[in-house]
């Protein structure tokens, strides 16, 4: 039996309330992840084991903590030696495909603006690659590069940046390249995460002034920080990741590849803007460390919610051994 490929989705900065199915927040954000988490399985409990976008990634890709894996804060890298879910998958005859924010490929403040990212920076994903390390110094919302295998600029404009990145995910489904290889493919958005350089949160055109009167999460009422202004802008964005893994889905189902496939979706840490401290995130608080995770897909189709503590280091392990079980032949006895 053939192994199953593995599409791995990250939003950055996205709380895990923002989502409809988590019961908590009732303005109907995410009807796509809703519907992701009706099939497959939501972690309800699922945690960041540091709350920092480049430590948190480190985590998923290597199963470890950041005190092993080394990248304990951001613009530090991965080792290149470093054990890695897209370099076991690749031993296992996959093929490992990225598009989006890296961010972990260690290079100087000076230089983090070039954007490409050396082969042997890139974790193991050594396949197709279109991405920038720093997503955010190379980009803005509507227009921006990320680079190719080569190092040669993409360059989007007047596009959604989400959007955009979703359109190159659909793009290398259909096209599902090696075909007689399984293949990981990892999709990480900048988004929900704010504009650097602006300090906005930044939705597309069609949610710009659809969230005007948001509903508050509880944690932010008492608090001040940037939250009655940010709101609106943070929902329409959430709205705008719901959208990019709808469309993501559809082409799932057209090219059928949804029966043989292991869909995640979560991301690095939480926001609980700025009413904790002068940060979106980097604190223990529940806003900042509780974060969304969503399983469908072959072992992961049981329309179930699993209460128990799970984290960033659980990941690499669940897929791989998701892998072997479903890669094994089925036989109907011992």
């Amino acid at each position: 039996m053939r192994k199953p490929n593995i599409v791995f989705i990250i939003s950055d900065q996205f709380r895990a309330d923002a989502l409809a199915c988590m019961g908590m927040n009732p303005m109907n954000l995410t009807p796509n992840l809703d519907a992701m988490a009706r099939r497959g399985v939501l972690f309800t409990q699922a945690i960041t084991n540091q709350p920092v976008c480049a430590p948190a990634r480190g985590c998923m890709l290597t199963g470890q903590y950041p005190a092993q894996h080394g990248v304990w804060k951001n613009a530090m890298g991965l080792k290149r030696d470093a054990v890695t879910l897209p370099g076991l998958l690749r031993d296992q005859g996959y093929t490992a495909n990225f598009i989006g924010k890296w961010l972990l490929s260690a290079q100087t403040p000076t230089d983090r603006m070039s954007g490409p990212v050396p082969v042997a920076n890139r974790g193991g994903f050594l396949d197709f690659w279109e991405a920038a390390n720093a997503l955010e110094l190379t980009s803005h919302p509507f227009e921006g590069d990320v680079y190719d295998g080569d190092g040669k600029p993409l360059h989007f404009e007047g596009e959604y940046r989400a959007d955009f990145l979703t359109s190159r995910a659909v793009r290398f489904l259909k096209e599902k390249r090696q075909k007689d290889r399984p293949f990981l493919l990892m999709v990480s958005y900048l988004e929900v995460h704010h504009q650097n350089d602006t300090d906005l949160f930044v939705p597309p055109k069609k949610y710009a002034n659809k969230y005007r009167n948001p509903w508050v999460p509880q944690d932010l009422r008492p608090l001040p920080g940037t939250w009655p202004s940010h709101l609106p802008g943070y929902y329409g964005s959430v709205a705008g990741i719901d959208d990019a893994s709808g469309h993501a889905s559809c082409v799932h189902q057209r090219r059928r590849l949804e029966n043989d496939t292991v869909v995640v979706f979560t991301s690095d840490h939480g926001c609980h803007f700025r009413s904790r401290n002068s940060e979106y995130k980097r604190s223990p608080h529940e806003s900042s460390i509780h974060i969304p995770l969503i399983m469908q897909g072959p072992g992961f189709n049981r329309a179930m919610e699993v209460p128990e503590l799970v984290s960033q280091v659980d990941l690499a392990p669940t897929l791989l051994d998701a892998v072997r079980r479903n890669g094994a032949p089925q036989h109907a006895g011992p």
